[in-house]
Order: structure tokens, then sequence, then C-alpha cells
């Protein structure tokens, strides 16, 4: 895809999802809570969540995309 000038990333976003599954119920669950609170104070958010989650989703897309990047055959950007 990359040598076609496509963007993969959008397809291994899915492909990685359910390896982070944990991650993803987490956020879920904040924002239930989150939205079933009457006051919630505008302080409260679930950026932690969201952030964890970004983040196993982000580790297992990015080094599929780096390692087809050209000049990373010769450990060139490494």
């Amino acid at each position: 895809m990359l040598q076609r000038g496509e963007d993969p990333k959008e397809m291994l976003i899915e492909f990685c999802r359910p390896s982070c599954d944990y991650w993803e119920k987490k956020l879920k669950r904040c924002e239930n809570k989150l939205r079933n609170m009457e006051d919630a104070k505008p302080e409260m958010s679930c950026m932690y969540p969201l952030r964890d989650w970004v983040t196993c989703v982000e580790g297992c897309v990015q080094p599929r995309i780096h390692k087809h990047l050209k000049g990373q055959e010769r450990g060139f950007l490494s």
C-alpha cells in the first residue's frame, strides 16, 4: 500500500484493535460511568484510559508501517 501511495494506517488500526481489547473496555467503562453521573465535575474525564488505549493501538500499528518505509531496510532510520 505504501508503494502505491496509500495510507495503510486505518486498515492496521482495525487489525490491531482486538489486541487492545482490555484498554478499549476500560475506556468504555469510564465513558459509561461519566455519562451516568448526574453532576459530573468538568475536571473528571477519561483522558488516561483514552491515552492507554491509543498507546496500545499505536504501539501495534507504527512498527508495522515503520519497517516498510524507504531506507529502513538498510537500518537508515534506526
